[in-house]
């Protein structure tokens, strides 16, 4: 019986991936880079120190991580604020699994500038019952931050369901040992299926049958 849900932030429960995109890549592009799709995609779904030194194959300091990051993500904020609006269906999801009694947490990637402008700005603060960071955890693809979540929300892992967007995501929410459903925001079905995630979809209007079964009225 399912009885928690677990939520990646970025690509999920809002679709602002190709802002992220547009802002590596203009960094990028300053430092003499090339930030193609490729790339990105092997990014997706990491933090920022986990990111940076890939990124520019050496070592970093903390420092140096943290001004790339901050500009960067300032990039980010500027392009994606405008448009800040929730994934399709996401608001009636959140409020359908509330009412049902379900555990709901957010597992995210995200530093918390960015996760303060979606869930504050969308007005979802009292919406999740746990909002856990991988700051002190080890990133994804490890199963860290979702392992995290189900603890927060006092439910085993096998007894929740994560959706995310990304394949590190994926592979982490898979790892933790969740059910795991694959949002194809940025990344084909066929990807996300690979990565291991069991149900795919395109929004949270279109739920699967089998999958609609699973979470509670």
């Amino acid at each position: 019986m399912i009885r928690g849900v677990v939520f990646d932030l970025d690509g999920t429960l809002v679709d602002n991936i190709s802002f992220h995109f547009d802002a590596f890549r203009a960094q990028a592009t300053r430092l003499g880079l090339v930030m193609d799709e490729a790339t990105f995609q092997s990014f997706n779904g990491l933090k920022n120190t986990d990111i940076f030194p890939r990124f520019l194959g050496r070592s970093l300091t903390l420092q140096e991580i943290a001004a790339l990051s901050d500009e960067k993500e300032e990039t980010y904020r500027t392009l994606y604020r405008p448009k800040l609006t929730p994934h399709r269906g996401a608001p009636a999801l959140l409020e359908r699994l509330r009412a049902a009694g379900v555990k709901l947490a957010v597992a995210s990637s995200a530093p918390p500038a960015n996760r303060t402008m979606v869930l504050s700005g969308l007005g979802w603060d009292a919406h999740f019952d746990a909002v856990v960071a991988s700051e002190g955890l080890r990133g994804k693809p490890a199963p860290d931050v979702f392992l995290a979540a189900a603890e927060r929300l006092g439910v085993a892992p096998d007894a929740c369901i994560a959706f995310e967007d990304a394949v590190n995501g994926i592979e982490s929410a898979v790892a933790a040992g969740m059910i795991v459903v694959g949002v194809t925001t940025n990344v084909p079905a066929a990807t996300l299926s690979a990565a291991g995630a069991r149900f795919t979809i395109a929004d949270f209007e279109s739920l699967p049958a089998d999958l609609d079964a699973l979470l509670p009225r």
